[in-house]
């Protein structure tokens, strides 16, 4: 933990700036998420609280499945939260399995429009917003706004991150966002603390879950809950 914790320091440094924090609040401690306050986005065993894109979106035993089957999407979808959400506490469980390239995201603060970048594909809709990677190889807890802002990708500590996942197998992710400051957990250590000072920087929007194009892969969410503040 102590080597942990050295090395986040380090990171925010190079990320945000100093972050001066309230003596007593242990900053690297995971919140609780659950609460009398906090909703429930799973809840009876429903996809009532989402906009549902596809079929590839589906629903049993209070788990939101996102699964390719046996054809690689030519496109990413999302699975879009209804309710808009700026500051808030989020937990989620999660397990990513697949046979190519297993890759997803928990975006936030997202704003969806249609990107056209790329001419093969064609124009289509994509999430802007923040997102917390949720893969097997470098990128996985890291923060970016991959089509509003390409330039932005903050990494955690790899060699950390490849210590803590489980990998076809559960884990938990934790997100605080609070106006420009992002911070992240996985598996219940604090991995991501950065401040965005860009002003394009979005700042409420829905929540989505990704299913990324060019794999064949299935992700599972479940236990996921979010607290305004």
């Amino acid at each position: 933990m102590k080597l942990i914790l050295t090395k986040l320091f380090c990171f925010s440094l190079f990320a945000g700036g100093l972050i001066a924090a309230d003596k007593n609040v242990n900053e690297a401690s995971e919140p609780k998420v659950q609460s009398k306050e906090s909703i429930n986005l799973i809840a009876d065993n429903s996809l009532k609280a989402w906009k549902v894109t596809s079929s590839l979106w589906s629903i049993s035993d209070n788990v939101i499945i996102g699964d390719t089957g046996k054809e690689k999407p030519q496109k990413p979808e999302w699975l879009y939260t209804k309710q808009k959400f700026g500051d808030f506490l989020f937990t989620s469980e999660f397990k990513l399995t697949g046979s190519i390239a297993p890759n997803s995201g928990i975006y936030y603060r997202v704003k969806p429009f249609i990107f056209d970048r790329i001419k093969k594909k064609g124009a289509f809709e994509v999430a802007s917003g923040y997102e917390y990677d949720l893969s097997y190889n470098k990128f996985l807890g890291s923060l970016g706004d991959w089509y509003a802002r390409p330039s932005l990708r903050i990494f955690p500590d790899n060699k950390i991150t490849a210590q803590l996942i489980k990998k076809n197998d559960w884990n938990r992710a934790t997100i605080r966002a609070k106006s420009n400051r992002l911070e992240y957990w996985l598996n219940g250590v604090k991995i991501m603390d950065f401040i965005d000072h860009d002003p394009k920087a979005s700042q409420s929007g829905v929540i989505g879950l990704q299913i990324h194009d060019g794999a064949l892969m299935k992700i599972e969410f479940r236990k996921m809950h979010i607290l305004p503040l």
